[in-house]
């Protein structure tokens, strides 16, 4: 399994994320991403009433997601937070999401809630320093068969 990129979502943009590899040979914009992946989740969600969609599974890429709360400076309530990956699609992908990716999403919105609960979270430039957090958490799954190798002999 390769990941390709992680990242959290708070109103339909990009809190923060964290590229490893490409998934398209052009260049999307990532609001207008992030925005249209917000919005399918919360019509899966709504279309097939569960509160639990784990992943999409396209041709060549799997998305896995997880959502959970934040509360924000400018809200009176708690908001949904989407943690999420972009990787490789391969066999056995529901328990390879159950065992490890989402444990791994699940640490990944409680270290940016226990850094950034009760902030502006409208000034995405403050999070670039979190980009390390993701780092270390999913750097190791994020090596392709290449890059593992080559760590082993260099």
């Amino acid at each position: 399994m390769v990941i390709r990129e992680a990242g959290l979502l708070f109103r339909g943009f990009n809190l923060v994320k964290k590229s490893y590899h490409k998934t398209t040979l052009g260049k999307i914009d990532s609001d207008l991403r992030s925005g249209l992946l917000t919005a399918l989740l919360n019509f899966a969600e709504t279309a097939f009433e569960s509160d639990s969609i784990e992943y999409f599974e396209g041709g060549k890429f799997v998305t896995a997601f997880i959502n959970d709360k934040i509360s924000a400076e400018d809200s009176v309530e708690p908001e949904l937070l989407i943690s999420y990956v972009i990787m490789d699609k391969e066999k056995k992908i529901d328990k390879h999401i159950t065992k490890i990716i989402k444990p791994m999403l699940i640490k990944l919105a409680i270290e940016f809630k226990n850094q950034n609960e009760m902030k502006n979270l409208s000034e995405v430039s403050q999070f670039s320093d979190f980009k390390k957090d993701i780092d270390a958490i999913f750097h190791s799954d994020s090596q392709n068969i290449d890059q593992k190798l080559e760590g082993l002999f260099y």
